[in-house]
């Protein structure tokens, strides 16, 4: 018999545990074959170890480990990849496996959609007046908490409901109050939780139940956040929106590292580029981006790191252009690796830096001083 361990952050407050108990129950109900139970990774009974040991004892040969309502990007890192291969050393004849993306357990994914549906028949504040609520966009900055603006840090903790990404900052959604309706629908290369289309219309579902909804994007909703899309879904839907602008990455990182990113003697221009476009390819104009004195940041291009060295060299950039490569900007675990355009990408893979991470092309990028992190 196999076996699904629902996993959530846990809090202090039992109120926060509700939509996940919710999720078991229904789930429970629709697969009777599949053993089912929640854990959290915090405060709150029972522990991954406490639910696997449960599980374990009694005869399961596969469980499911699927995070729900959850960053997999922050929670899922710190300890966590040890906690899981010491259960699998502790019960060897158990296959315990993660589902990092709810969407590799479909049958969670279905007990989540019917959550929502049932939530959506629950009278709210929104449907009792006929008239949907705002849907707020706003920016959480590049990680650090203390980045976010007022306004930001108001809206989050006033909200009915948060949807957000896979870069939020650890510890932003602790400014959201007990009982608020937190929903995960981050994006990873290459992994996505949720998406886009499904996304759009969740927002417009959750305002149709709730008078204030917040979605939470890393950095700034309008700078690689797609939420310039997700505007024009929330317009055609008739649902009213408003946009708060948060510190990009491309600022933080650099501001956290030590350069700048514009320089009268080095960087009369700023050009910030995506290195992975919609189609999956990376057709940019390279001529523009190898112009002389400028700075060009490139989001989502860790994939494309050769690529990018080729291109901006071909088209004329000199093989000794300083980069810098950072990852978790702005974070106590912040770090950056400064090269040479020809060598980055070997020194990336020796490195083994992954994303998400920007990359910074120009002469403005020279080490200045020790790295630090907030403090």
């Amino acid at each position: 018999m196999n076996a699904v361990i629902l996993l959530g952050h846990g809090a202090r407050d039992p109120a926060w545990a509700g939509p996940l108990v919710k999720v078991r129950e229904i789930l429970a109900r629709e697969r009777p074959s599949l053993a089912v139970e929640t854990a959290f990774l915090t405060f709150m009974p029972p522990t991954l170890e406490e639910a696997v040991s449960m599980l374990a004892g009694r005869g399961m040969a596969r469980i499911d480990v699927v995070p729900v309502f959850l960053a997999q990007g922050g929670h899922l890192k710190n300890g966590f990849p040890e906690r899981l291969d010491a259960l699998r050393r502790r019960y060897p004849d158990c296959a315990l496996r993660l589902a990092a993306v709810a969407g590799e357990a479909p049958e969670v994914i279905a007990a989540i959609a019917a959550h929502a549906a049932v939530q959506a028949d629950t009278p709210s504040e929104a449907s009792r007046t006929g008239l949907p609520g705002k849907v707020w966009l706003v920016g959480a900055g590049p990680g650090d908490p203390e980045l976010l603006t007022l306004k930001a840090a108001r809206l989050i903790s006033q909200a009915d409901a948060i949807v957000y990404d896979h870069l939020v900052g650890e510890g932003i959604l602790a400014l959201a109050r007990p009982g608020t309706e937190i929903v995960y629908a981050g994006k990873e290369a290459s992994r996505h939780t949720l998406p886009q289309a499904q996304i759009n219309a969740m927002l417009a579902a959750l305002a149709k139940r709730h008078s204030m909804v917040v979605r939470l994007k890393g950095g700034d909703p309008f700078i690689f956040g797609r939420g310039g899309e997700e505007l024009e879904a929330l317009s055609a839907a008739g649902i009213p929106s408003g946009i708060v602008p948060g510190i990009t990455a491309a600022s933080g990182c650099a501001a956290y590292a030590g350069f700048p990113l514009t320089h009268r003697d080095h960087a009369r221009m700023l050009t910030l580029a995506t290195g992975h476009l919609k189609n999956g390819g990376i057709d940019l104009d390279w001529p523009a981006l190898a112009r002389p004195c400028q700075t060009v940041v490139f989001y989502m291009g860790v994939a494309a790191a050769g690529e990018i060295s080729r291109r901006l060299m071909a088209h004329g950039l000199p093989a000794d252009t300083p980069v810098a490569v950072v990852r978790q900007a702005t974070l106590n675990t912040q770090n950056a690796l400064f090269s040479r355009l020809d060598e980055f990408p070997m020194r990336l893979r020796e490195a083994g830096i992954a994303p998400p991470a920007l990359i910074v092309v120009g002469e403005v990028v020279r080490p200045r001083g020790e790295l630090h992190g907030p403090d």
